[in-house]
């Protein structure tokens, strides 16, 4: 009987586990609105040449918890990163950027928004 009592509690342990594994793992933090300032802004990026630069620009920032959004064109240059301030801030940004291997020449803030709660 205590046999079975230490199976089940190890089977009943590994399943909560691996629920919050799965789901853990696929709540980013930063990506659902959360309230105060939205800042957007333009990064001017050096080295992008084609959308593989792109694509990977999108990926190095966008998994940042305190993003929002984020969009890159190499004909232009530039991203688009929406970002929250009370979680991030350029210079993280920067960093992501400069990480994947590409230069940042300056960022031009566009906007701020009020997000509201979702």
């Amino acid at each position: 009987m205590k046999n079975h009592k230490l199976i089940y509690r190890y089977f009943t342990s590994a399943f909560l586990t691996g629920i919050l594994l799965i789901y853990g793992c696929n709540s980013r933090p930063g990506k659902a609105l959360q309230p105060g300032e939205l800042l957007k802004t333009e990064v001017s990026i050096g080295g992008m040449t084609c959308t593989g630069c792109e694509q990977t620009i999108m990926k190095s920032v966008g998994k940042m918890e305190g993003i929002a959004s984020v969009t890159a064109s190499f004909a232009s240059g530039k991203a688009l990163v929406e970002f929250y301030p009370s979680v991030t801030d350029t210079a993280k940004i920067r960093g992501a950027i400069t990480g994947s291997g590409y230069t940042v020449t300056g960022f031009s803030k566009i906007d701020t928004i009020n997000a509201t709660p979702r």
